[in-house]
């Protein structure tokens, strides 16, 4: 939505516009020069400092081994058992899985609606 611009918004900027070049007339030429170069050193010397710069070369290599070791971890191979191993880890899981096939009334006795009652 654009508004004309009234007559009271065009005196306000035109009063602003005459004190701003009444307040520029007042300034020294001294103070001008200083400011002028103290802005030419702001716009020069606007890169980062070097410690700063050795801050994002070390975060960016310490992110770059970070990646590379979970990508190594990711792409690892799971260790082959010897078969004795295997077969004596089958028989523990067999005799484990036996004692809770032994009593499946237990299964039942829990699940059952006596239980939560209690």
């Amino acid at each position: 939505m654009n508004r004309l611009p009234t007559s009271r918004n065009e005196d306000f900027d035109r009063s602003l516009r005459q004190l701003q070049q009444h307040a520029e007339g007042a300034v020294s030429p001294a103070a001008l020069a200083r400011l002028r170069q103290a802005r030419q050193q702001a716009t020069a010397g606007a890169g980062a400092s070097p410690w700063r710069r050795r801050g994002w070369w070390l975060a960016t290599a310490c992110s770059a081994v970070l990646a590379v070791t979970v990508a190594v971890q990711f792409n690892r191979t799971p260790p082959v058992l010897p078969p004795s191993v295997a077969a004596d880890a089958a028989a523990e899981l067999s005799d484990d899985a036996l004692l809770f096939d032994e009593s499946p009334e237990l299964y039942l006795w829990l699940g059952s609606d006596t239980v939560a009652m209690e």
